[in-house]
């Protein structure tokens, strides 16, 4: 049987296991049945990460944003529903910025009508980035994921909702570090010194072992 999508879920913490930091900071075992199932919807959504705070309130949450932002942010609440709060309609004083879901469905929806305004970086994360000419971009190594499907290697970060595409892994490289740079508004030219990690996933993987890969 194939893994749920949820088990490859990245935990930037101690606890390394998606199941085991929902069980201990996301409120327990009554609620690992919604955490699994807001693991399958975003675990592969591109712009989206889970975090685990033991600072905040809500200890595990999933969060879309660059740079450490959450722009929009999920949890599971005490009744096993998803709350799903939006930073930006918070921050311009909007009327309702929270929203309680019952259903996936419903959190899909939630997302859907947020979807463009998370892709584009808030003024913040633009500053941040543009500081001392571009230092904030260049400060720390982004960690790129990589697959290879359709003929191509796929590039993509966490904390963008793009991937770049190539025919071999320097081009897909390349193309996601170009795009980032776009989405910022930095020059192009500085794409090139853009700090990246990757992982390769065992589609890339078994590419880049074959002849000519």
């Amino acid at each position: 049987m194939a893994s749920r999508p949820y088990v490859s879920v990245r935990v930037n913490f101690e606890n390394s296991d998606y199941d085991n930091a929902c069980l201990d900071y996301g409120g327990g075992r009554a609620r690992l049945a919604a955490w699994r199932d807001l693991g399958d919807l975003l675990a592969h959504r591109a712009g989206w990460h889970f975090d685990v705070n033991t600072a905040s309130q809500d200890k595990a949450f999933w969060s879309a944003g660059m740079f450490g932002e959450s722009r929009l942010n999920i949890h599971v609440d005490a009744n096993g529903r998803f709350a799903c709060f939006d930073y930006d309609a918070d921050k311009a004083g909007e009327a309702d910025p929270a929203t309680t879901c019952a259903t996936i469905a419903e959190v899909e929806d939630w997302i859907a009508a947020r979807a463009d305004r998370a892709a584009r970086p808030s003024a913040t994360a633009v500053a941040y980035a543009a500081d001392s000419d571009w230092a904030g971009l260049k400060a720390y190594a982004h960690p790129v994921r990589i697959t290879w499907s359709d003929g191509s290697y796929h590039a993509s970060l966490s904390e963008i909702f793009e991937a770049s595409a190539g025919t071999t892994l320097q081009d897909a490289l390349d193309g996601v570090a170009s795009l980032l740079c776009a989405l910022l508004g930095a020059p192009a030219e500085l794409a090139p010194q853009v700090p990246l990690t990757a992982e390769l996933d065992q589609a890339a993987v078994e590419q880049l072992r074959k002849p000519g890969g």
